[in-house]
């Protein structure tokens, strides 16, 4: 991933940029297609998790992917490998924070942390994607819905059960969520061996 949206997603990752490079990334964003900018924000949280991890050496060798293929295309170990995201954001929030966006206006909403992650979860893990036969994991991840940690674990642990079989019946040999604010694993889960 050499390219416009390269150069975005590094300013963005660098929090403390100085005044200049905020508005060189601003003005780059402003320039970007819609599919731009959902390769951009899908390159923004597969560098920070890769980051995080340690997973890739160059976080920025990857490409971006069309449907049916995953989103991210990369190598780990030196083999094919790919990452579908999914952001976990209850949608009534999300609009909410459109709404504000547009209107310049601050409002407030109840959310769900629970319904959005178990939804995301069913909706990807029944998902067939075009691999090559590569592995795939899937990444979901907060960005503009802060996590509560203990809640989601609990579900979590309440539901484990229920999040193996759809493991099971998914294409995915990990599952990982990862908050983007904190930059942080906040779980994972691997396939069981046969």
């Amino acid at each position: 991933m050499r390219s416009n949206v390269e150069k975005l997603v590094s300013l963005r990752l660098n929090r403390v940029a100085p005044k200049a490079a905020k508005a060189a990334s601003v003005a780059a964003w402003n320039i970007l297609s819609s599919d731009e900018r959902k390769q951009a924000n899908e390159s923004l949280v597969f560098v920070s998790f890769a980051h995080e991890t340690g997973l890739i050496p160059d976080p920025f060798e990857h490409s971006n992917e069309d449907p049916p293929r995953p989103d991210v295309h990369t190598h780990v170990d030196g083999r094919e490998y790919f990452f579908e995201l999914g952001e976990i954001t209850d949608e009534g929030l999300a609009k909410g924070i459109g709404d504000s966006m547009k209107t310049k206006m601050v409002s407030g909403c109840a959310f769900s942390q629970e319904e959005p992650l178990a939804k995301m979860l069913k909706q990807k893990c029944e998902k067939r994607y075009e691999t090559n036969n590569a592995q795939v994991d899937l990444l979901l991840y907060y960005w503009r819905q802060s996590p509560y940690e203990d809640t989601i674990m609990e579900y979590l642990n309440k539901n484990s059960l229920e999040i193996d079989k759809l493991l099971h019946i998914s294409q995915f040999t990990n599952i990982w969520i990862y908050d983007l604010e904190s930059e942080t694993i906040l779980w994972k889960t691997q396939r069981k061996k046969a």
